[in-house]
């Protein structure tokens, strides 16, 4: 059974993700989140020495849920292609389920993008190697430098550094979704 302070711990980090991706990172306070945790802010500095580690600690929870989900579904024997399919159009359902107003307040913020693409590329370099030797033993995919290749679909998105389509939902839906049509098709080849 979870102690008093676990449960504190996970009812602040529940809470807290709740906040951040209604209002974003500027707008909620460290006072609001405990308010609403009904939690005292102390409590809050037992666990996390600033807002920022708060929110890093939310986001890096959030992507370990995404990189589970992702593992379930690419350990299944699905033609490489689909596997790439899935996981772009799983990142795609991602922007679209977060608010514009979080990839804003992060990207704006130079410590906390650094540390959160630090932490994203840790944890999906592996499942990219994978994928990509994957096809490559089951020869669905033309062979390649599979750490390059691996790296270049990893990096790719985040080579995108004209963040106009930030501020503009639909450009921002667009600019990936063609963005990964290429990558799919145009890269790797088709399944015929």
């Amino acid at each position: 059974m979870a102690g008093q302070s676990e449960k504190k711990l996970k009812k602040l980090l529940e809470k807290s993700e709740e906040l951040f991706w209604k209002y974003g990172y500027d707008t909620v306070s460290m006072n609001q989140i405990a308010s609403e945790a009904g939690i005292s802010k102390m409590t809050i500095y037992k666990h996390f020495h600033s807002k920022e580690d708060l929110f890093i600690e939310v986001l890096t929870n959030s992507i370990e849920v995404h990189i589970n989900n992702i593992m379930k579904t690419i350990s299944q024997e699905y033609h490489t292609i689909e596997k790439i399919g899935f996981l772009y159009n799983y990142s795609l359902d991602l922007l679209k389920k977060y608010p514009i107003i979080l990839f804003r307040d992060i990207a704006k913020r130079k410590n906390i993008l650094e540390r959160i693409i630090s932490i994203k590329q840790e944890k999906t370099l592996p499942i990219w190697r994978r994928i990509l030797e994957d096809g490559l033993n089951k020869k669905e995919i033309r062979k390649m430098d599979i750490d390059f290749v691996s790296e270049l679909l990893m990096n790719l998105p985040s080579a995108m550094k004209n963040m106009d389509f930030l501020y503009d939902e639909g450009k921002q839906l667009k600019l990936y979704e063609s963005f990964f049509d290429f990558i799919k098709y145009g890269m790797l080849g088709s399944k015929e």
